[in-house]
Order: structure tokens, then C-alpha cells, then sequence
């Protein structure tokens, strides 16, 4: 796990500048705190930060083959690593580390750029092969390690974070208005797009190729839900527990202590069973909160103690939240609203304080066994849609009247965003699931400059540009797949690894292991969706393949299926939270950023603190733009 940075003018007459990729490097430093490499060719420039995790000794990067001919540098794991390492050696290839980085190089000699396929991990590389003038970026097909890259006037530059290509000096600033437009919608910036309109993120499952040809953009993988299995439930039970065993089994490949986080959710205690198995004692981490709506480390104390796991429970309260606060939104280099995203952070740095530099997730069970309730709701929307007119119109003003709530996504909150999200278009109703400023409002909501800007842009392109890969599909499979290329990679595995790396924390995601996800993906519609029960076939596999083990303190807690909130409705009430806040919303700041309505933004908190409305989401995607557009909290 690392961070990797660097650029090339392949193609051109100019030749790199090696004074560039030390700054780059310095921005890197929390993702590879224990080494740094440098090399340095006429028109390729590679850098790389390393945290060991592999060969703690011996596996500095970059990483040649035998000639120096293919050199690597590299962040993320390669899992089936051991198995194409005999491969390769059965086949004459030498190796001189024991890292899955050496396997790159060797690889990619023997078969080429097909080797991105025979990949089953998490990656984000650069590869030079100076026989051809030839570099490779490639990133992995999830999404869970992130790359930008930036191609002007020739020149390749690229990095693991925003921040090290800020660091060039001719960065182009230029704010992207599709990007604004997104995040509006969404909370998050995600593939292809930045904030910035020079710099791009490179998909999942895709590379680049620069060659004095010029740069080419190809997709190694992509998610095919047209062809099912034949197979029925007790056995898709059967292969779904054996998989996830063995994918926690590769992913325990480390030369460091590995542990795992731990909510009260299925996914992560069945990743905390697997791992029990392989690694008995294998520690576990939970975020604890004391509003007791939001705290679920009661339950996971409960199964810690199950599976005999040394436990921590990282109490969260609201001034360590306010603490981290503006640091997230400076660590994140582009506007990320999830407010969640700092807790997990806060987490990270325990863990790492801890002396722990690999965690394990459960991150990934939700869009491949259809645990979000939107995509539910969008099976309810197809009814819904049956009612007259006038009778959903009424609904919807009926709606609005109801009080916000303060829970965790409160039953007003989720009925007012079902019955708001209406439209003809399934896809577009599946957008307004997760629209967080919509569309409609921006008038009310943004200055005349803003609107300018951003106001002709539909944020659903986020969706849109994905329309032409699922006609014909099952609307299950539609939906499954724009959560798993957009939501997945934009908003979860890129904050979270941006939350694990800031504290040099590596977080591995067993459920996005390539056999499991190739499997699920290729199950018919009735074994993987429930139209009552969400994922009630991996509810019922990790049942029967991670058996509870017999204790004496009780039976086990009912499982609630809930996703991860921070008790933001109930700390916007009181100091420290509120007051910041308001601090971050003033109106000098806000017309100092020239994008909100005062205004606006002043209604906005007063009808969240009357209990009016429920405007959390959209706050969290106020403050984080605010922050952003600031510039004193932008790098």
C-alpha cells in the first residue's frame, strides 16, 4: 500500500524535469511513511511513497524486471499474487522480492497488456516498458484505489491523490462546472469527473496508454449482468459462503498485524468470522457514539467477544467530530460532503495509533447482494407510478408537512425523498433516491452566477453516461450496476481510503474479491433480489458458512440492517457542532465564495433546528463546498 506519483512527455521533445517528483512525493508522505523511491528516465518521471506491508525489507519501489527494461511503481495488493508467482517461476521468471509488486513486472513480460485481466486486487499502478516507450496507468476494477491523472499540452502526469498533482506548477485550477453540477446532486465527485477541469479520475477497470502515437484510453473490465448461472439457492448459499472464506483467507496476506473493522452489520462480522478462522485473535475496531440511535458497538462488543476477537470500541463524540472536521474536507482535495467520512477518519487514526497498518471491511456486501433500500424502493416506485396524478401530487404536499425527525434517516425523511423523487424515468427516479440539492431548487438555492455556471446541468449525468452499457437488462441489474459504478467507487471505497491512508492505515475489502463479485453478479434475479428482504440470500449463506459459536452471555442481538450515520441532527443542536457551523455558513463567508444564496442557506438551518425539515444532506453538501470554494481549507 502506497502512494504513487510521476508524469512523462512521451511523444514530445521535451524531457522531464526530476525536481518535479519530489514535491509530488512530499504531499504523499502519510500514504508511505516508511520509504520513498525515485526513477528517473529522458521522458518518464515514476515516484513512489511506500507503507510495508510485503516483504517489510527488500520491497522498495520502483521494482524492475531482470534488464530494467519494465519498472513498476505501485499502490494497492494483488491477492492471487502467490498463485501467479509460481506461474511465473514454473515458466523461468526470477524473482528477488517476495512482493505482489514483482508479479506486475514479470507478468505484464509474459503476456502483455492482457495481464491487467489475470489481476485479483485492489491497484492503482504506473508500468514503463522502455523496450516500446510505453506507459501504463491502470486502476483496479472496483475503484477501491484511486488515481488522477491530467494530460495537457502531451505531458502524462498522475498520482494517487490531487493534492501531489497540485503540486506541479502549471496545475491547471480551472474549476469544472459538470463536476459542481454532480456533487450537487450526489455529495460526492464521482468517475471520470474532478473539481478540476483539467484532471480527470481514471475509471475502474480502465488503463491508459501513452506511446509516441499519443495517449489511449482502454477498459480492461466491466460488469456483465446478461449472463446468468444455472444454479439454485442452497448451492448459490453454499458458493457464496465458500467464496467470501476464501477471499478473507488471501486478503489476510500481509507481513503486519491485520484486523478488521466491526459494526453490527452481516458483512463485517461474517468478514471477522472468516478471519477468526485463518488468524484466531484477530483484533477488531468499532466507532462508538453515546447517542444511543446512532451506537451500534453494543452489538459488535457482542460478536467480538463471539469470535474471542480483542476489541476496541473508539468512542466518537461530537467535539472529537469537530475536531477532525476541517481537516477531512482539506484531506479530501475536491468538495466530499458525508459527514460519516470523519468519524471513519477519526477511527483510522486510532487504528493507526494502535500500531495496526492493515484493517480488513465489509465495505462491498451492500451493492453486490442489493442491501440498499433504494434499489427496493425503486421496485415500490414502479407502483407507485400507477396512481393517478393528482393522487401523487397530493401525497407529495401531504409530505412535506410532516416533521423532519431526528433519528437515523428518519421514516418522514426516507417517505418525503421517495415521493419527491418521482419521474417517468426509473433511472431518473433511482437518481432522486440519493439527490441531495435538487435540481429544481437551485434557482432558490444558488447566486445568479452559480447558476450560471452550473444551472443548465442535469446532475443525473452521473447515471447517464452509463445508459448505453444496460439496455435490455432487468431493472435489478440496471440499478446494481450504476450503484456499482458510480456510488461505490465515487463516494465509499474513495473516502474511504482517503480516510485510512491520511492516517497510513491500508483497508482491504474482502466482499469486492474478484471471484465472489463475478459470482454474485452472475445470479438470476430471484436468488439475488428479495423484494421484502434486503440481502436475504447473503443472510442466509454466511449463516450457514460461519455457524454462531456457542457463548454464555446471552442469545445474539436481532439484526437491524442500518447504514453508518454520525449523530449530526442531534449535535446540530447544541455547541460544538451547531456553532461551527455557523461559523463555516456565515454570510461573509458565503458571499465571499459568491456560489449560495445567504439567504437561503440561513432557512436551511433554521428549518433543521425547528425540526421543520430534515436538510442534513444538503447542509453536508453546502459546508463542504463552502470549505472548498474558501481556500483556506483547500491544499
Amino acid at each position: 500500500m502506497c502512494g504513487i506519483a510521476g508524469y512523462a512527455t512521451i511523444g514530445t521533445d521535451r524531457p522531464v524535469d526530476p525536481a518535479h517528483v519530489e514535491p509530488m512525493l512530499n504531499r504523499l508522505a502519510h500514504r508511505g511513511p516508511d520509504d520513498r523511491g525515485v526513477a528517473i528516465f529522458p521522458q518518464v518521471a515514476l515516484g513512489n511513497a511506500r507503507l510495508s506491508i510485503l516483504d517489510l525489507e527488500g520491497g522498495r519501489q520502483p521494482i524492475a524486471n531482470a534488464d530494467g527494461t519494465t519498472i513498476v511503481v505501485y499502490n494497492g495488493e494483488i491477492y492471487n499474487s502467490p498463485e501467479l508467482r509460481r506461474e511465473l517461476e514454473a515458466k523461468g521468471r526470477r524473482f528477488r522480492t517476495r512482493t505482489d509488486t514483482e508479479v506486475l513486472v514479470h507478468l505484464y513480460d509474459e503476456v502483455g497488456i492482457d495481464f491487467l485481466n489475470r489481476l485479483n486486487g485492489m491497484f492503482a499502478f504506473a508500468l514503463y516498458d522502455r523496450r516500446r516507450d510505453r506507459l501504463i496507468l491502470a486502476r483496479d476494477r472496483f475503484g477501491v484505489k484511486p488515481l488522477f491523472y491530467a494530460y495537457q499540452n502531451g505531458r502524462l502526469s498522475f498520482a494517487s491523490e490531487l493534492k501531489a498533482l497540485r503540486a506541479l506548477p502549471d496545475f491547471d485550477t480551472r474549476l469544472d462546472p459538470e463536476a459542481l453540477a454532480v456533487f450537487l446532486g450526489l455529495l460526492y465527485i464521482p468517475d471520470p469527473w474532478t473539481v478540476y477541469a483539467g484532471t480527470r479520475k481514471l475509471r475502474p477497470g480502465h488503463y491508459l496508454e501513452l506511446t509516441p502515437a499519443g495517449l489511449r484510453e482502454g477498459e480492461f473490465f466491466d460488469f456483465d449482468f446478461s449472463s446468468k448461472l444455472p444454479i439454485d439457492r442452497p448451492e448459490a448459499e453454499r458458493q457464496v459462503g465458500e467464496l467470501l472464506r476464501r477471499a478473507v483467507g488471501r486478503q489476510l496476506l500481509s507481513d503486519v498485524p491485520v484486523g478488521v473493522l466491526l459494526s453490527s452489520g452481516l458483512d463485517s462480522r461474517s468478514v471477522l468470522a472468516a478471519a477468526s478462522e485463518r488468524n484466531p485473535g484477530s483484533a477488531s475496531f468499532t466507532i462508538a457514539f453515546t447517542e444511543s440511535a446512532f451506537d451500534e458497538s453494543a452489538e459488535a462488543v457482542y460478536w467480538a467477544r463471539r469470535y474471542a476477537s480483542p476489541h476496541t470500541r473508539f468512542l466518537c463524540d461530537a467535539a472529537a467530530f469537530c475536531d477532525r472536521l476541517l481537516t477531512r474536507q482539506r484531506q479530501m482535495d475536491e468538495p466530499y460532503g458525508p459527514w460519516c467520512n470523519v468519524a471513519t477518519a477519526a477511527l483510522a487514526a486510532h487504528i493507526s495509533e494502535a500500531g495496526y497498518k492493515v484493517v480488513l471491511s465489509g465495505e462491498g456486501g451492500d451493492e453486490l447482494f442489493l442491501g440498499y433500500p433504494t434499489i427496493h424502493a425503486a421496485n415500490a416506485a414502479r407502483w407507485y407510478r400507477r396512481l393517478p396524478a393528482l393522487a401523487r401530487t397530493v401525497a407529495r404536499a401531504s409530505a412535506r408537512r410532516l416533521p423532519a425527525g431526528s433519528s437515523r434517516l428518519p421514516v418522514t425523511f426516507l417517505l418525503k425523498s421517495f415521493l419527491e423523487a418521482d419521474h417517468p424515468d426509473l433511472i431518473r427516479t433511482f437518481f432522486g433516491f440519493k439527490e441531495v440539492l435538487r435540481h429544481a431548487l437551485w434557482p432558490d438555492m444558488l447566486t445568479p452566477e452559480a447558476l450560471r455556471l452550473v444551472g443548465p446541468i442535469d446532475p443525473a449525468i452521473a447515471f447517464d453516461q452509463y445508459r448505453s452499457r444496460f439496455g435490455g437488462w432487468h431493472f435489478v441489474d440496471a440499478l446494481s450496476y450504476l450503484d456499482l459504478k458510480v456510488f461505490l467507487p465515487g463516494s465509499c471505497l474513495m473516502g474511504t481510503d482517503n480516510a485510512f491512508m491520511a492516517a497510513s492505515v491500508e483497508c482491504r475489502v474482502p466482499m469486492l474479491d474478484n471471484d465472489l463479485a463475478d459470482f454474485a453478479t452472475g445470479l438470476p434475479i430471484p436468488l439475488r433480489f428479495h423484494p421484502l428482504r434486503p440481502k436475504a440470500l447473503l443472510r442466509r449463506a454466511l449463516k450457514g458458512a460461519f455457524p454462531e459459536p456457542a457463548a454464555p452471555d446471552g442469545s445474539p442481538p436481532r439484526y437491524r440492517k442500518r447504514g453508518f450515520e454520525v449523530p449530526s441532527p442531534l449535535w446540530l443542536q447544541r455547541p460544538p457542532f451547531g456553532p461551527l457551523l455557523r461559523r463555516i455558513l456565515s454570510s461573509p463567508r458565503l458571499a465571499g465564495t459568491g456560489f449560495f444564496r445567504p439567504e437561503a442557506i440561513e432557512r436551511l438551518i433554521e428549518d433543521q433546528l425547528a425540526g421543520r425539515q430534515n436538510n442534513e444532506r444538503i447542509l453536508q453538501a453546502v459546508s463542504s463546498l463552502v470549505l472548498f470554494l474558501d481556500g483556506r481549507y483547500a491544499v
